[in-house]
């Protein structure tokens, strides 16, 4: 449970991000049945995902620092930080939430979310996979016996969809930065 970010993808992971297909109904119930027991303690599961993050990409943990003006002791128990956790948290309650009523939301939610990292001066791209990853190590741990293969498979398809319109939304603000650099560059 190392958190390794070079996983082989499952074939229906893979099917999903190449046609952009919907989630199957068994995926749905999977995501949404599981939810309660890793949204039970939104701080607890947060922290132990984070501090899972931090171990496998310590560079991640230096972001927050260096933007949160947080000591490198105190980042597990900073107010600011445990902020962000339930933001990230209610962001994958939402998006739970509307696998099957209002996917046109998260969409957007997701590439504004998305946007916002590409601002985050040092922040990488390959940054989306190691929350992926280690979000899977962290379901298994909380979930428990719970997460079965149909779990797991549904949780990564939703690590695909998560990771997929946040890297557009990254990709088209690194894009317009580029762009507008460029337009003042030539306008001097």
């Amino acid at each position: 449970m190392g958190c390794d970010t070079s996983k082989t993808e499952s074939k229906d992971d893979v099917e999903f991000q190449e046609n952009g297909e919907d989630f199957s109904d068994n995926q749905i119930d999977s995501i949404k049945s599981t939810w309660p027991l890793l949204s039970r303690n939104t701080l607890t599961t947060g922290l132990e995902l984070f501090r899972l993050i931090f171990l496998t990409e310590p560079q991640i943990k230096s972001l927050f620092m260096e933007r949160k003006n947080i000591q490198d002791d105190d980042i597990l128990n900073d107010p600011i930080f445990k902020e962000h956790i339930e933001k990230f948290m209610q962001t994958l309650g939402h998006v739970v939430d509307t696998l099957d009523t209002n996917r046109d939301e998260s969409e957007q939610t997701l590439l504004l979310l998305g946007a916002k990292h590409g601002m985050i001066e040092g922040f990488k791209e390959d940054y989306f996979s190691v929350y992926s990853s280690c979000m899977i190590d962290t379901w298994e741990s909380v979930i428990g016996e719970e997460f079965i293969i149909e779990v797991k498979e549904s949780w990564e398809a939703l690590c695909v969809f998560i990771t997929r319109f946040m890297r557009e939304g990254y990709a088209l603000y690194q894009q317009e930065t580029a762009n507008t650099e460029s337009d003042n560059e030539a306008a001097v």
